[in-house]
């Protein structure tokens, strides 16, 4: 099995407002994903995309049926598309949909119109700030920080070589015991709006990546904290008028392990 992560961002679109908090999400994304928590994902496994082409995002997506792929988008949208570019306002999520046998699918971003004002007044999100997305973040980067050499992937292998690599072998063993298809998490229902913090990144993103930690602090090794898990933590954290939403139900892959 192999693996393929796709990060996406379009934050700064003509007609919209800035998102510099979905710029933070791609951040935030790859360094959990590295981290030995996120999977111990590597460099070469993970592609970062800001206001791609269609054909770019379609590229990407051109992968063999036994590679899990997980892709994350942050930015504009509306109801069953989002803004991927100045020219491609009305992407289809659909069309991000991981075309492998197993793969997750999330998008943080609006499904309508609302008031971002009242949203955050209301948000109870524990985390939107940016010193505790920070501190996630290197927490979670922990023990991939030393250089032991000049080449960036001679000094990952050598790292990885040093530390084991019990916890990307056991989330690679998690998987390959999953049921195959595709999970779908979107940051909020049709006719909702998604929150960010500019300085923390989007709450829905946010409150995923602090469920991992969360989950970490007060778990024994070995175990897996699943995409349905992390979901569960953010429905119970976000006020009500940002209702996010998860399918198949049935269906889950792990995002965040403990080797």
């Amino acid at each position: 099995m192999t693996r393929k992560a796709i990060l996406i961002e379009s934050s700064n679109v003509k007609d919209h407002h800035d998102l510099p908090g979905a710029r933070l999400d791609v951040e935030n994304w790859k360094n959990f994903l590295k981290s030995d928590l996120g999977g111990d994902w590597l460099d070469s496994e993970i592609v970062t995309l800001s206001k791609p082409w269609p054909s770019q995002v379609e590229a990407e997506l051109k992968m063999a049926a036994d590679c899990y792929c997980f892709l994350a988008f942050s930015g504009h949208g509306c109801d069953g598309s989002v803004v991927l570019n100045d020219s491609y306002t009305e992407f289809s999520i659909a069309n991000l949909k991981p075309k492998s046998d197993r793969g997750t699918l999330i998008v943080d971003a609006c499904r309508s119109v609302a008031d971002p004002v009242a949203l955050r007044a209301n948000i109870k999100v524990a985390m939107a700030n940016e010193a505790i997305t920070k501190s996630i973040a290197l927490e979670a980067f922990q023990g991939r920080t030393v250089v032991l050499a000049s080449q960036p992937q001679a000094s990952e292998i050598i790292n990885r070589m040093t530390r084991g690599i019990g916890p990307r072998v056991y989330w690679d063993k998690v998987v390959q015991g999953s049921t195959i298809g595709t999970v779908e998490m979107l940051a909020c229902s049709k006719g909702e709006a998604a929150g960010e913090d500019a300085s923390a990144g989007g709450y829905y993103t946010s409150l995923l990546l602090q469920s991992a930690q969360v989950w970490n602090n007060h778990t024994s090794a070995p175990a897996s904290h699943s995409t349905r898990d992390a979901h569960n933590y953010a429905v119970a954290n976000l006020p009500p008028q940002q209702r996010p939403e998860y399918s198949p139900s049935w269906l889950s892959f792990p995002f965040a392990v403990k080797a």
